[in-house]
């Protein structure tokens, strides 16, 4: 009786497994045009007295800064003298120790860009 299950189990297994090859998939080289570029997928807008460039989220937001044309001041370049702060989206930043935030949520924000101001 064990054999005779054991048989019926490995007959299934083969039968589901030619049964997935029939099930359809999609060719690997067709854009069904519903997927988002990806030139501007997870990339962060940051703006700086009417410039915008996207940033990649994890960017040091020193170079970003830098990218954009701010030259805040650096004393100690580790965080702890706070002389290079500067606004990023209304929130004191320290760019010496900062990374690019991920992209926001909010339509308005990813098209306008999060703004830096000195």
């Amino acid at each position: 009786m064990a054999k005779q299950i054991a048989v019926l189990f490995l007959i299934l297994a083969v039968v589901i497994g030619r049964s997935s090859a029939f099930i359809l998939r999609s060719p690997p080289n067709v854009n069904f045009g519903h997927l988002p570029p990806t030139t501007s997928l997870d990339m962060t807008v940051l703006s700086y007295n009417g410039k915008k460039k996207d940033f990649k989220p994890g960017t040091p937001l020193s170079k970003a800064v830098a990218a954009l044309g701010v030259k805040p001041t650096y004393s100690c370049k580790k965080g702890d003298c706070a002389t290079c702060e500067i606004f990023l989206a209304g929130r004191l930043t320290k760019p010496c120790v900062a990374k690019v935030p991920p992209e926001p949520k909010l339509k308005s924000l990813q098209e306008k860009g999060l703004e830096i101001r000195m």
